[in-house]
């Protein structure tokens, strides 16, 4: 009865295991109502650092909508930032009311072009760590996701 058992509890563990497996591997991807939400990411931060950009990648659009805001608890407010000009830093791009997400297109919140800014971090970014955000959208509403830090 022994082994048994052991078996059982041998076979529900590598069932959970490959479960955990399956969902990490899926992580990254979100889908709202009318798009594919792909991979938010950033880039790990120092101790001390109060801003940081977070990138995304929107495809599969069907219909046109738009990002409006975002938010997370892990910093005071999260602004929608343009690419930097002259002179600034990643961070200090021109605010934006949003980001259209056009019917048949792919967009890309990147390095150097749009993208989302933590303002007023209460932590570090910390390197392999995921911290969960909730981006709202004209026509979508809010979509939550986890932001990975890393590379892309």
């Amino acid at each position: 009865m022994n082994k048994s058992l052991s078996f059982v509890a041998l076979r529900f563990g590598l069932l959970l295991l490959l479960c955990t497996v399956g969902w990490s591997a899926q992580a990254h991807d979100y889908y709202a109502k009318l798009f594919h939400i792909y991979h938010p990411w950033a880039e790990p931060t120092e101790t001390g650092a109060v801003d940081s950009a977070v990138y995304v990648k929107f495809d599969d659009i069907a219909v046109d909508d738009q990002l409006i805001s975002a938010s997370m608890s892990l910093a005071d407010r999260v602004e929608l930032r343009g690419p930097a000009g002259n002179g600034q830093t990643g961070t200090e791009g021109p605010l934006l009311k949003g980001v259209a997400l056009a019917s048949g297109s792919e967009v890309e919140l990147r390095p150097g072009s749009a993208h989302l800014v933590l303002k007023g971090l209460k932590l570090p970014l910390q390197l392999g760590r995921s911290y969960p955000m909730t981006l709202e959208f004209e026509k979508s509403g809010a979509v939550f996701v986890m932001v990975s830090v890393g590379t892309p």
